[in-house]
């Protein structure tokens, strides 16, 4: 990031990035809630598995922590994610990497096994895709975003959706996956 915007990735430029990142973030979050918006069937789904017994939701994410939970904030969907579990950019600059350390930190959270039998990711982008695919997960493609159900496809998810409106259907691909 610091050299796309012409910075040298200096050591003390790279301690200070967090917090900068964090700042801008919180300072952009009203701007975020009248700009964007709750994905259609998004809070269903997410409400339908926090009910589910022995399932656990967190985030795979580029952004760091704090900057999940601020996105996730501007619109009340928080409250359904596992932070403390999740993978972040800031833990590894490669994609697929988070898968693990997401299963590491839930496996020593809840003592259970997380691993490729169980790890369900869903992503509404190719590279999602492949980091669940490359990293251990299955994989679940929504096409919320600007990517089409056969791209999706093309890149690997175990099954494509065309969005999250049907809760149970939604749950379905999870749960099938999920054994």
């Amino acid at each position: 990031m610091l050299t796309l915007h012409g910075m040298a990735p200096t050591a003390d430029h790279v301690a200070r990035m967090p917090e900068a990142l964090e700042s801008a973030t919180l300072a952009n979050a009203a701007a975020l809630r009248e700009r964007g918006h709750e994905l259609p069937g998004a809070r269903d789904v997410l409400a339908a598995f926090q009910a589910s017994a022995g399932i656990v939701q967190s985030v795979l994410s580029g952004n760091i922590r704090p900057n999940a939970v601020t996105k996730l904030s501007a619109f009340g969907l928080e409250g359904f994610m596992d932070f403390e579990v999740g993978g972040y950019g800031s833990d590894d600059e490669v994609r697929a990497n988070l898968v693990a350390v997401a299963q590491a930190r839930a496996i020593a959270k809840y003592g259970e096994t997380f691993d490729k039998a169980n790890t369900i990711l869903v992503g509404d982008r190719p590279r999602d895709v492949r980091a669940g695919r490359d990293g251990g997960a299955r994989v679940v493609g929504v096409a919320t975003g600007a990517d089409s159900v056969k791209s999706l496809r093309d890149a690997g998810a175990d099954v494509v959706l065309p969005d999250l409106r049907d809760t149970r259907a939604v749950a379905e691909a999870v749960t099938s996956l999920a054994g």
